[in-house]
């Protein structure tokens, strides 16, 4: 145990020196970070997935495993074994577990050769107290809509064992339902999931019990259907948590309302983001934190997540969240210390960031267009000692322009007047953290001028 302390402190110790670090030239990607506190990011770079581990200041090695064509990197963690990625096929067909060991990888195939008719939901993954991968996906048939929820838990020889969880092709949903498994106290796996279909939406927490499982609602109401991945994680007391999107056309919401829910003695559910796609769930010294990307659009009534146009606000809900300048790939929580590691996407590829704990500085902005045709600008950076803001006008989310640097007044405020060249303008303000190099921002949802 000595030594194992020992070993912790110091790979802490050469994470926690710095921050702000580009790690890949490619614009997505997943975080996870190691029981001794190694940041990891795995993405997916042409017929490879690879994991890049940080090794020192600025210096990040890389291990490479091949995939087909066209996969992508669907769900990433670590645990007391290694890294574990889990790689959906071309077509949404196709499913791959890969484990990296010390010096080689474990490929374990879940699904293979699925018929047109059938793809694969977005899965999820945990890691069990030996660090083996635990994975729950759905089979969603596009003619019926029907779905069929299952469980795989890998053993140390890369054996899949795998449940049926829901059988009858029930719950029928409009698109593909994206689960999630989470490892309670008891050592016990629960899998959350959910589903939309007929203007109804529901999410469920399924519970073995004996050789069944039974299912707990933790959300259900009038809605569309689910967008992007789920979230599960555990906490003291019991207490599981799950975060996702659904899509809600006609709502208060925007549209897009990302949910935290808690199940503990009582089921809450909240609206944690009007609009927004979730890419993350990290259990934090100061409770749940959820890791969304909120964005503004030249055209928001007929916008789809791959516009080009969109730009894209990454936000950490929850007590000690923020706003962030750029798309927020991901969000963990560093082991028995109170850092968070954050991966965002911006034009020159993914960059990696770590907190030294709550997120404490909040950027504010007004915008107010005149007769004359200029913007009066102001606001405040909310923590900040001093320093500059700077002001972007934003056209889409690989070009920008500056419109000007403020140097921050007393109490961190700053104004000032532009004078665009074409309106209307999303405008956004961008404090940079001198200390962890974390880019604070605030991005106004609607345009001036």
């Amino acid at each position: 145990m000595r030594w194992f302390l020992v070993i912790a402190a110091v790979a802490l110790a050469v994470a926690g020196r710095a921050s702000a670090e580009l790690v890949a030239h490619v614009p997505d990607g997943m975080i996870a970070v190691t029981p001794s506190g190694t940041p990891l990011v795995g993405f997916v770079r042409g017929q490879q997935l690879v994991i890049a581990r940080r090794a020192g200041r600025q210096r990040w090695t890389q291990q490479a495993a091949r995939v087909p064509r066209g996969s992508r990197l669907a769900a990433f963690t670590a645990g007391v074994a290694g890294p574990v990625a889990v790689v959906i096929g071309p077509g949404d067909r196709t499913l791959i577990v890969l484990r990296r060991l010390s010096n080689r990888w474990q490929k374990t195939v879940l699904t293979a050769r699925l018929g047109a008719d059938v793809s694969v939901g977005w899965p999820g993954l945990t890691v069990t107290r030996g660090g083996l991968p635990v994975v729950a996906y759905t089979h969603w048939f596009l003619r019926s809509l029907y779905s069929q929820l299952f469980l795989a838990k890998i053993d140390a020889r890369g054996k899949a064992h795998t449940q049926r969880v829901t059988a009858g092709g029930w719950p029928k949903s409009y698109t593909p339902p994206p689960a999630a498994p989470v490892v309670v106290a008891n050592g016990s796996v629960h899998v959350v999931e959910t589903y939309g279909v007929s203007g109804a939406v529901g999410t469920i927490e399924w519970i073995p019990r004996g050789r069944t499982w039974i299912g707990l609602y933790l959300s259900a109401g009038r809605g569309g259907f689910p967008i992007g991945p789920m979230f599960a994680a555990p906490a003291r007391g019991g207490v599981v948590y799950a975060a996702w999107t659904e899509e809600f056309p006609g709502s208060l919401y925007g549209g897009f309302p990302v949910t935290l829910a808690r199940h503990g003695r009582e089921i809450r559910e909240d609206v944690v983001s009007e609009r927004g796609v979730t890419t993350g769930l990290a259990m934090t010294r100061n409770g749940p934190a959820v890791a969304a990307n909120e964005w503004v659009s030249a055209n928001n009534l007929s916008f789809s997540l791959n516009e080009p146009d969109a730009v894209w606000a990454g936000t950490v809900t929850g007590r000690g969240g923020s706003e962030l300048d750029g798309r927020l790939a991901g969000l963990a929580a560093v082991p028995r210390t109170g850092a968070q590691d954050l991966l965002l996407s911006r034009p020159d590829g993914l960059s990696w960031f770590r907190s030294r704990g709550v997120l404490p500085i909040h950027v504010s902005l007004n915008a107010e267009a005149r007769a004359d045709g200029t913007i009066a600008l102001s606001g405040r950076v909310q923590g900040a000692r001093g320093g500059r803001v700077t002001i972007y006008r934003e056209h889409s989310k690989t070009r920008r322009e500056t419109a000007a640097i403020a140097r921050l007044a007393a109490g961190g405020i700053f104004t000032l007047v532009d004078t665009p060249r074409a309106g209307p303008t999303f405008y956004r303000a961008v404090y940079t953290d001198p200390v962890t190099g974390i880019p604070y921002a605030k991005l106004l949802r609607d345009p001036v001028g």
